[in-house]
């Protein structure tokens, strides 16, 4: 029997991740407490502390904010807001309200205000049966509230939108997209899936910053080879330490990104791997990695053939250098010669 259609009620949680260059300090490490059956992997991800919690009130309802850290230099605000109706037509004023408070958090760490991730999830558990007759009654609406649009979407739109989702149990099911989730649990067991959310996220920051540094180093390597030439050897020297520095980035992109995920998809057919896949596809993660590596492996090779032809260079120079010295002292020989007969 299908449910009517009536208010659902439910959770609305946003959150919004940052990069700080605050030193980041916390109490215990926060575990993860699931009814989902699915190994550990509290020691392939990030530290992730607790720095605040705190209640705050907007438009007379009050709102929880939760701000973590992910150690070293990642800040992630994230507000939890109980609504009578998350499928309200004011709910996604309510929910930039939230996201507005939680950049107002984020600014109180020094994150970097170019670039940050927000996404929201949307979380029901007061139901009973399959949800996926929710998303039959429903689905044009909570396509639209993932899309972050107020006007009705194509039913082709809904249909892709919605073709992104794992279910668990036979009466739960989380439904991805790039901007938010929808998730349906009857036990209310939604802290798992929300981390996973915030680890995606994260990983899409890093993949972001990363990337501009590197649009950034492609930009002063054409600036080098553009500048006049100056002495070899300091050149040369520049060459090599920016060469160091890409092999260190390369280092750092493998042990924060590949690494993670690499150890995440080692749980196996798990749910969280399952569902951290499916994530990962929506934010394509694996595109960013391939174009990080791409731009990595176009400056790594520029700076190799630059430094060799630097050392080419500063070597033919040292050659010229010495038949100089040679030729001169060949010349203060014969100069001696004739000046002493």
């Amino acid at each position: 029997m299908e449910p009517e259609m009536k208010p659902i009620p439910g959770r609305l949680v946003v959150f919004l991740v940052g990069q700080t260059d605050m030193n980041l300090a916390g109490s215990e490490v926060v575990e993860i407490k699931t009814l989902k059956s699915a190994p550990a992997y509290l020691d392939v991800i990030p530290k992730q502390k607790v720095i605040k919690l705190e209640k705050r009130y907007l438009g007379g309802s009050e709102v929880a904010f939760l701000v973590k850290g992910y150690l070293p230099d990642v800040v992630i605000v994230e507000a939890s807001l109980e609504m009578d109706d998350l499928l309200s037509e004011t709910t996604l004023e309510i929910k930039r309200d939230l996201l507005a408070e939680c950049r107002k958090i984020l600014c109180e760490f020094n994150c970097n205000k170019e670039f940050d991730e927000e996404y929201s999830v949307y979380c029901i558990s007061s139901y009973s049966g399959d949800p996926e007759v929710y998303l039959s009654l429903y689905g044009e609406k909570i396509a639209a509230f993932l899309k972050n649009e107020t006007v009705l979407l194509d039913e082709e739109e809904v249909k892709g939108t919605l073709s992104y989702y794992l279910k668990y149990g036979k009466d739960d099911i989380t439904v991805v997209d790039w901007d938010g989730a929808f998730i349906f649990d009857p036990t209310g067991d939604f802290h798992s899936n929300i981390e996973l959310f915030e680890i995606a996220n994260l990983q899409l920051l890093k993949s972001r910053l990363l990337d501009a540094h590197l649009d950034d180093r492609l930009k002063k390597t054409l600036n080098l080879i553009k500048a006049p030439k100056g002495l070899p050897i300091i050149r040369s020297r520049e060459v090599r330490s920016v060469l160091k520095e890409v092999v260190e980035i390369r280092t750092q992109s493998i042990l924060e990104s590949e690494a993670i995920e690499h150890n995440i998809k080692l749980i196996g057919d798990w749910y969280s791997a399952r569902l951290y896949s499916l994530i990962g596809k929506k934010f394509h993660l694996d595109s960013w990695r391939s174009d990080i590596k791409e731009k990595l492996d176009t400056l790594e090779d520029v700076y190799t053939m630059a430094a060799e032809n630097f050392s080419v260079s500063f070597g033919t120079t040292l050659e010229f250098a010495m038949l100089a010295g040679w030729f001169l002292l060949l010349l203060l020989y014969v100069a001696e010669f004739f000046l002493l007969r």
